[in-house]
């Protein structure tokens, strides 16, 4: 199935309502205020004037009188001298803390002077900063999260957005609360496979009776983008008995074996399958988990590597399969496996 994204409209609604409650809580506080005047020993102050000396207040008087007595330029020159002392004994006390910050309560009056108080400045920054977390604005919050090592960023999100906010490149997808792995952030979700699950197969009425749900059914399925069968990850849930576990098939080597034979490349199937490798782990409060690599040579001569996980609970049985053409599997084998590695019950 053409593989779609699912989380970009959700961003663009979280964008445009932290812009929307930026503005309403802006709008809502907000009171004009008349300036009030600015200090002479203030910062603000202190550059106006400054910039008032430089001006050529007397330009036009110069211009007029071209040829003023002797006397009062001197006169002129030694009162400018001693202004330019004055504003320049002025300027040395303002240090670099004083520039950036004011003097005491002029912050107060810059904020008063826009209509607006502390409070309400820190209110609505704290504000837009936990809403532009929240949304991931520019995609600040992955990059926070991204800081800690391996997953641990992606273990720190509720299990409802770790698949909205990718973390070094990954994102960790929740399947009906019963299983979780993580998968690459450009990989997209099988539309197909998701709208043949909403149709909820055991629900329909066919005729006068209900069709029984099916004993095996792909539950998820991601891949590239314009990508195709053979590179993909998916999840496959089967019915088992109930008090089925996996150690009641043997070893992981013999599960294995026995899963390509009767499953996998069947005999008159025109498949071939060759196992790999066999381990089993216990993934924390999942239990165990059996995982194989494997290469299926298809009728077509096409040859594909797998590497696949599978889980035990209650009547089902959840099996993770990540492939990837075996000319391909030396530059895709790290992701593949990190998929796989991810894949637990929770």
């Amino acid at each position: 199935g053409r593989m779609q994204p699912t989380s970009s409209s959700l961003k663009l609604s979280l964008l445009v309502a932290t812009l929307l409650v930026c503005d309403l809580v802006d709008a809502f506080i907000h009171v004009p205020f008349a300036p009030p005047p600015c200090p002479a020993g203030s910062r603000r102050g202190v550059l106006n004037k400054f910039r008032m000396s430089n001006e050529p207040s007397d330009a036009k008087e110069i211009v007029a009188d071209p040829f003023s007595s002797v006397s009062k330029g001197k006169s002129r020159g030694e009162t400018a001298t001693k202004d330019t002392g004055r504003e320049n004994a002025a300027q040395e006390q303002v240090d670099f803390l004083t520039y950036i910050f004011g003097k005491p309560g002029e912050l107060d009056r810059d904020l008063a002077m826009l209509g607006t108080s502390r409070r309400r400045f820190l209110t609505i920054n704290a504000a837009s900063v936990i809403v532009a977390l929240g949304a991931n604005f520019l995609g600040v919050t992955s990059y926070l999260l991204g800081l800690l090592p391996d997953s641990q960023g992606l273990d720190l999100l509720p299990a409802e957005l770790s698949g909205f906010y990718p973390v070094r490149g990954w994102k960790r997808y929740r399947g009906e609360g019963a299983f979780q792995f993580e998968v690459p952030q450009g990989w997209l979700q099988d539309q197909a496979v998701t709208f043949a699950n909403a149709a909820g197969p055991a629900d329909r009425v066919q005729g006068m009776k209900k069709r029984a749900a099916p004993m095996v059914r792909t539950a998820v399925a991601f891949g590239p983008p314009k990508g195709d069968f053979k590179e993909n990850v998916s999840v496959v849930k089967s019915r088992i008995p109930a008090g089925f576990t996996l150690s009641s098939l043997g070893e992981p080597s013999v599960a294995a074996q026995r899963l390509l034979d009767s499953a996998i490349a069947p005999a008159g199937s025109g498949k071939e399958a060759t196992l790999l490798d066999a381990t089993r782990e216990q993934r924390g409060i999942g239990g165990e988990v059996y995982q194989f690599e494997y290469v299926v040579r298809l009728g077509s001569g096409v040859r594909l590597h797998n590497i696949c996980a599978v889980a035990a609970r209650g009547d089902t049985l959840y099996s993770l399969t990540a492939l990837s053409p075996e000319e391909e599997w030396g530059d895709k084998k790290e992701s593949l496996q990190r998929m796989a590695r991810s894949f637990k019950l929770v």
